[in-house]
């Protein structure tokens, strides 16, 4: 019988003790922006180089402006990256991340359908990988984990399958036990 009880209490996210990402999350972070800067800066000192019309517009705001957002960003990742953190409790999963927004997603083992891990190369060089979870009719992943150590993935991957096995193990027992008790029923 279904019964929907009201709560007085609800329970705390707050509570949530998150473990902070692997040691080399920031050195990935602040490596994947500079190599989306450099080349950028590489860029524009191409075209200032060779379109001195556009040099003489653009050359000043470049070398002040380029420079300070580069620091920004870095600065940004530092807080970005020391702000995350993942907690893998007996039923579910938990990511926060945000510096000014902070995002705190929860997803409930027995909903996850399967998991990836990503590894690009910087990050295989750094011992880093992503892990997504994947949840019941969706096309993209629920929850998207980066800056991880490669081993911690492979971890949380083998707790939720064998939560996922032993779920399936108890939902096959229980199933066959109320079988047994309509059969026992109608005789």
């Amino acid at each position: 019988m279904f019964e929907n009880h009201q709560l007085d209490c609800l329970p705390q996210h707050q509570s949530i003790e998150f473990k902070p990402l692997a040691d080399n999350a920031l050195l990935h972070t602040q490596l994947s922006w500079l190599l989306f800067y450099l080349p950028l800066m590489a860029a524009l000192a191409a075209v200032c180089f060779f379109n001195q019309s556009f040099a003489s517009v653009a050359q000043t705001p470049l070398i002040i402006g380029l420079p300070i957002i580069l620091l920004l960003s870095l600065i940004f990742n530092v807080f970005s990256v020391r702000l995350k953190g993942v907690a893998v409790r007996s039923h579910d999963i938990a990511y926060q991340k945000g510096v000014i927004w902070r995002q705190v997603t929860i997803l409930p083992l027995a909903r996850i359908q399967h998991t990836e891990i990503h590894r690009g190369p910087l990050e295989r060089k750094l011992g880093l990988a992503s892990l997504r979870l994947y949840s019941a009719g969706g096309m993209s992943a629920d929850l998207s984990m980066s800056g991880l150590s490669h081993a911690d993935c492979k971890d949380m991957r083998q707790f939720i399958q064998d939560y996922t096995q032993h779920n399936q193990a108890s939902e096959q027992s229980q199933n066959s036990l109320s079988v047994n008790e309509e059969e026992l029923s109608n005789e």
